[in-house]
């Protein structure tokens, strides 16, 4: 557990739109993140949030942050804040109205006033370059103070709506990513991705800055393994090619002309073949030895149990095999021979029995009818 009384010298504070900047602590207040504080600006003084305590890694710089903290935030300076965000409400709609009388093709994305009134800032993107100073000249005389208008582009315009991307996580430009860096479409091609626009961009339309996250250990694995579509000649399988550099499991996929796939890993590779680090692509890499499969002896089949002879059977002084005795068991009577034991077969009803008296022979004979004798031809004389 971090120790409360500790000083820290350098906040990180959040301001409206995802804003931020470090500031000094020169007074020692012991803030933690998420307290509201009094902050000091250019012009005046303006409220926020504190998100870091201390210098982000790889951010920390050699000189001090030129403003520092005043005060912790009281509930009067919350009450001023919350008025102030329903004022920045009715300024975008007055903008957008604005914008359109005077007939400018801009787009504005959000206002911001800072806590003490003292400077309002409009927010507005658009295709080319702008001439505002006759709108300016109109915010001017209706808020009566300092207006500054800023362009900004789609990749601020994401980060001051935020949203959700398609890994299902909140926006980076939103969350931590301080600064923007350029993505370019070797990127993608370096980690074998598919060059497709609607996978490649994200909600801002520009390509993803999680394209560069990994980069390095792309380019760091690729400098020491051979080059796709490389030509390799194998003694054994014929001629083939570098079909794949896979940087994620490590492996190098070879193929050869009869249409087999080999996977290697990339020390492997390196033991069978006389590929060199620098090698160009046009070079013809060989494979000089292959490890012979170790083949182990199979182990001899188990023995079958010999076969126990059979029981020989006691016979009695008459010849005649033994009997073996009824084992009495306790709690059960022993029943007699002469007694009759209940049959456990279901007794027929009467009505289904069949009628086994009439047999064969007891069947009367049908007696045959005896045949008219057709009477005899008479022969007539002439």
């Amino acid at each position: 557990m971090k120790d409360s009384l500790e000083i820290v010298s350098v906040f990180e504070i959040e301001f409206k739109g995802n804003r931020r900047g470090y500031f000094s602590n020169p007074q020692e207040f012991p803030f933690e993140v998420g307290d509201n504080t009094v902050v000091q600006v250019e012009k005046g003084e303006d409220l926020g949030t504190v998100s870091h305590a201390g210098w982000k890694k790889g951010e920390q710089e050699d000189e001090s942050p030129p403003f520092q903290l005043v005060r912790k935030a009281l509930p009067e300076d919350l009450h001023i804040l919350q008025q102030n965000r329903e004022k920045e409400k009715a300024a975008l709609t007055v903008a957008r109205q604005k914008a359109r009388e005077h007939q400018l093709e801009m787009k504005f994305i959000g206002v911001e006033l800072q806590w003490d009134g003292r400077k309002i800032t409009f927010y507005f993107t658009a295709d080319g370059r702008i001439d505002f100073r006759e709108l300016v000249k109109d915010f001017a005389a209706t808020y009566r103070t300092r207006i500054d208008l800023r362009q900004i582009g789609a990749r601020d315009e994401t980060r001051k709506l935020d949203g959700y991307g398609i890994c299902g996580r909140q926006l980076c430009c939103a969350t931590w990513l301080s600064e923007f860096h350029p993505i370019t479409t070797q990127m993608p091609r370096d980690q074998s991705l598919p060059l497709n626009p609607s996978k490649l961009s994200g909600l801002c339309g520009r390509l993803k800055c999680c394209l560069r996250y990994e980069l390095d250990t792309y380019k760091e694995f690729l400098e020491h393994s051979p080059i796709p579509d490389q030509k390799v000649s194998d003694p054994k399988k014929g001629a083939g090619i570098i079909e794949k550099v896979d940087v994620i499991t490590e492996q190098i996929h070879v193929r050869y002309e009869g249409g087999e796939t080999e996977k290697l890993s990339l020390e492997e590779f390196k033991n069978i073949t006389d590929w060199k680090i620098g090698m160009k692509k046009d070079q013809l890499i060989t494979v000089c030895a292959r490890p012979e499969p170790i083949t182990e002896p199979e182990p001899p089949p188990p023995e079958k149990p010999a076969k126990k002879p059979p029981p020989v059977k006691e016979k009695s002084s008459s010849g005649k095999p033994k009997k073996k005795k009824r084992k009495k068991e306790p709690g059960k009577p022993v029943q007699a021979k002469d007694d009759k034991q209940p049959s456990t077969q279901p007794k027929r009803s009467p009505e289904k029995s069949k009628d086994t008296s009439k047999t064969a022979k007891n069947i009367p004979r049908r007696h045959k009818r005896p045949r008219k004798k057709k009477p005899p031809k008479s022969h007539s004389t002439s």
